[in-house]
């Protein structure tokens, strides 16, 4: 069995509600990795361990992708004996890259008594490991403020000791679940992927929606969102996906109302569909990509005309960043290369000329008044495809 011992930041300040935190991302750990063989997930002294008989760069991967994780080490266990504990240091050692190269390097043995009972303390174990380890690599050079390579020694009770070289970087933030559940109002496009995983990575669990203007569009731009919403199942344990047809609102929306106001009303409508599976799944808030002013629709006064229509809060991640910063993040979760494929959105289909840039809600919910809103967005939800996902890590795009 390969032994990786998991650290949290948030979690661990959680006072009395901490434990339930906890519980919850020990739930979601063993979800992400419970096809990767027989596996043991354990709390022990702030930290959770994982037991798995799976290949260890997979699990360690899949324990990249998992929200609430700080960081991370593959470790190895021991015993309260010095010596045992300095020949397990000497093989972590050995095998580490820095070594492999033939290289010197600047090391450094961080100890941590757990067991404050164990007779010597941390500095004194730090220099005696270190001791053993520099017989054994003489090119090797004490560096306690910037080394290359830092050995973790941490002392549990109960006879028990780890060891491990490197801390893998993890998602941080909050477990998913630990704030509920939201309606993803997901497009093709680069920003909505990157709101939805800020929302994840605050312990949110997103429902995907996206709505489509087939035949305006092509079925490649739907699978992209598929592809999207599969690449995003990677940093929750399960993940659900609403496509819901729009074209027949889009024409009626062109046909009975003013032109300049269809970008606001598409949208609208896009709530007031989506309303039926707030209730449905008891979502909290809503979750979409919008930055402030980079779009006709996303000015101060037509994100509050398209937000009255919604039955509970609407959170946008992003309100506040350019469109660089939002690039940059989709590159980093692996979601842009999907984004740029070359297929038309729904948003993008019927757009007026001369867009309404400072709508205002008594305006918008008058020309709202000549569509049949209740039998359209009826029709659109019982036409819905519905597609879940469980958690992976697939490698096409990263």
């Amino acid at each position: 069995m390969n032994f990786f011992v998991i650290r949290y930041a948030e979690v661990g300040l959680k006072g009395k509600n901490r434990s339930w935190f906890e519980n919850l991302l020990i739930k979601n750990i063993r979800k992400h990795i419970e096809n990767e063989g027989e596996s043991r997930v354990s709390r022990i002294h702030g930290r959770i361990i994982v037991e798995s008989a799976g290949e260890p760069e997979k699990v360690s991967k899949i324990l990249h992708f998992i929200p609430g994780i700080a960081n991370f080490s593959q470790a190895v266990s021991s015993t309260h004996d010095i010596q045992e504990m300095s020949q397990q240091a000497i093989e972590l050692i050995k095998n580490h890259a820095i070594l492999q190269s033939g290289e010197g390097a600047r090391f450094r043995i961080s100890s941590r008594r757990s067991n404050k009972k164990f007779p010597v303390k941390s500095p004194e174990l730090s220099a005696m490991i270190g001791a053993e380890v520099l017989k054994q690599f003489p090119d090797l050079k004490v560096d306690l403020t910037d080394p290359q390579l830092d050995l973790g020694v941490e002392i549990w009770p109960e006879n028990r000791s780890i060891l491990y070289v490197d801390k893998i970087q993890g998602q941080g933030g909050l477990p998913s679940g630990s704030a509920g559940p939201v309606i993803s109002m997901i497009s093709g496009g680069i920003d909505s992927p990157v709101a939805s995983w800020f929302a994840m990575k605050r312990g949110c669990t997103p429902i995907f929606v996206h709505f489509h203007s087939f035949p305006f569009t092509s079925e490649q731009s739907q699978q992209k969102v598929v592809e999207l919403v599969d690449q995003l199942s990677r940093y929750q344990p399960e993940s659900v996906l609403y496509t819901i047809p729009f074209a027949e609102i889009q024409k009626s929306i062109k046909s009975n109302c003013l032109e300049k106001n269809r970008t606001i009303l598409y949208r609208r409508l896009m709530y007031q569909i989506a309303n039926q599976l707030v209730s449905k799944y008891g979502a909290l808030a809503y979750i979409t990509g919008e930055a402030l002013g980079q779009v006709a629709s996303q000015t101060m006064e037509n994100l509050a005309c398209t937000e009255d229509a919604a039955d509970v809060p609407v959170l946008r991640p992003l309100i506040a960043m350019g469109k660089g910063e939002i690039t940059d993040w989709a590159k980093k979760i692996g979601t842009y290369p999907i984004s740029i494929q070359p297929f038309q959105d729904c948003c993008t289909v019927f757009q007026p000329k001369n867009p309404e840039i400072h709508g205002s809600v008594k305006m918008i919910q008058k020309d709202e008044q000549k569509l049949n809103i209740e039998e359209l967005c009826a029709d659109a939800l019982e036409n819905a495809d519905v597609q879940h996902f469980n958690t992976h890590v697939q490698d096409k795009y990263f």
